[in-house]
Order: structure tokens, then C-alpha cells, then sequence
């Protein structure tokens, strides 16, 4: 099995897709891994697995923005804040 570390600006719409499947609910701190680079800086990952790779992701609030935007999470925001509905 091939394993791929890429950056959640290089992943395209198919892993996307496979992201929000295998994390409906979003992604949460439990879910990251933390590894070390070379260099010693520490970056989180989540990962994600296809018949023959086995991803790597890099996380970031980027991506975990696009995530919330396919998965409808949007915690914190004000439900009547189009401007059409007055709050309640």
C-alpha cells in the first residue's frame, strides 16, 4: 500500500468528497495526527484511506473551512444572519 503526505491544497475534489464521507460529523482535534518534519516542526495530519494509498493530509483552518462548507457545519453562526429574517 502506498502511502501519500499532501497538502490540502493539492488534494481535489475526490478526496474532498471521501473526507466529508469518512468524517460526516467534521474533523476534531481527536482525529489529527501529529508527526514530526525532518527539521523537527510538527505538523497535523488527518488520515485518509483508499484501496491503495493511504493519505496524509495536512490540516489547516483553510481546509477545514472548505470541510464545513460541503458538510453544513457552521457552529456559531447566526441562523438569521442573511439579512431577510429578523432573529428571534
Amino acid at each position: 500500500m502506498k502511502r501519500v503526505i499532501k497538502d490540502y491544497k493539492s488534494i481535489g475534489i475526490n478526496l474532498i468528497q471521501l473526507l466529508i464521507k469518512n468524517f460526516p460529523d467534521g474533523i476534531y482535534e481527536d482525529d489529527l495526527i501529529s508527526i514530526s518534519k525532518p527539521n523537527g516542526d510538527k505538523i497535523n495530519v488527518i488520515e485518509l484511506k483508499t484501496e491503495d494509498t493511504i493519505y496524509l493530509i495536512k490540516m489547516n483552518q483553510e481546509l477545514q473551512t472548505t470541510i464545513d462548507s460541503f458538510t453544513g457545519d457552521f457552529e456559531g453562526l447566526d441562523p438569521y444572519s442573511d439579512g431577510y429574517r429578523e432573529s428571534p
